[in-house]
């Protein structure tokens, strides 16, 4: 496989793990917390499941995530340290759209964390 190749499909992987970030944080967050089921439950026993689920879910992200933006990171400083922010940018702007697009907006997103 071609370096530009395995550039796109970085860059590709990198932009659906950005997009689904927000959903990804909303799911972990609740389980970590112990709230898997959602607010209004009281979980009892189950408690401990999700929390052992959500740290189980954190690696699974971790380890999905972080390598492919190290390698984008590591190529674009290579051909211009100011093409570093394009990565980011990107992160940023695909959450953003995922909130609005997906979830229906700040106050749906909010409803994760029980804002």
């Amino acid at each position: 496989m071609n370096q530009q190749t395995k550039f796109l499909l970085t860059a590709l992987w990198s932009g659906i793990i950005a997009f689904t970030f927000p959903i990804c944080l909303g799911i972990i967050y609740m389980d970590i917390t112990g709230h898997g089921k959602g607010y209004g439950y009281n979980l009892g026993s189950e408690k401990d499941i999700h929390i052992f689920f959500g740290f189980i879910e954190l690696i699974i992200w971790l380890a999905l995530a972080v390598p492919p933006n190290i390698y984008l990171f590591r190529k674009l400083k290579n051909k211009k340290p100011s093409f570093i922010f394009i990565p980011v940018l990107a992160y940023i702007v695909l959450f953003i759209l995922c909130v609005y697009l997906v979830i229906g907006g700040w106050g749906e997103f909010g409803k994760f964390f029980n804002l």
